[in-house]
């Protein structure tokens, strides 16, 4: 997937996650900007060493542990972390290359080989899902 796309999916199930509105756009906008993080392992060994369940676990412990450091006690946040990474790996399932999920535990690489990540199809029809899931969750803060 583009990094819009994986930004967009993160964004949108991000906002489900919010309590009210306001809560929900802070956690569409932490959980949007998580789902770019996978990707930062593009030249250490991509789809394995961040595109896996003990990378996003590592990381989501590490983010809770420093909010507690800080005084901060908001679960919302691990919480949006956790769901924007997660969005990204799994998204990137469909792709033909497919994520190492279990990663550094297991080589075994995990896809539905829909189409490659580059695949204009695959990155429109996601993005179109995403801005569908936002309209819907505004709409039910308008209500």
């Amino acid at each position: 997937m583009k990094g819009v796309t994986h930004l967009l999916l993160g964004a949108a199930v991000g906002l489900y996650v919010g309590y009210d509105a306001l809560s929900s756009i802070a956690a569409s906008m932490i959980s949007g900007a998580s789902a770019l993080i996978p990707d930062l392992d593009l030249h250490l060994g991509h789809r394995k060493t961040l595109h896996n369940i003990f990378a996003l676990a590592v990381f989501t412990i590490v983010v809770s542990i420093i909010l507690d450091h800080i005084g901060v006690r908001n679960e919302l946040i691990p919480k949006a972390v956790a769901l924007g990474w997660l969005t990204h790996i799994l998204s990137d399932v469909l792709n033909i290359q497919g994520v190492h999920l279990f990663y550094p535990f297991s080589e075994y690489s995990i896809s539905l080989k829909i189409a490659r990540s580059d695949s204009i199809v695959l990155n429109i029809l996601v993005s179109l899902i995403s801005i569908i899931l936002i309209a819907l969750r505004i709409l039910q803060f308008t209500y």
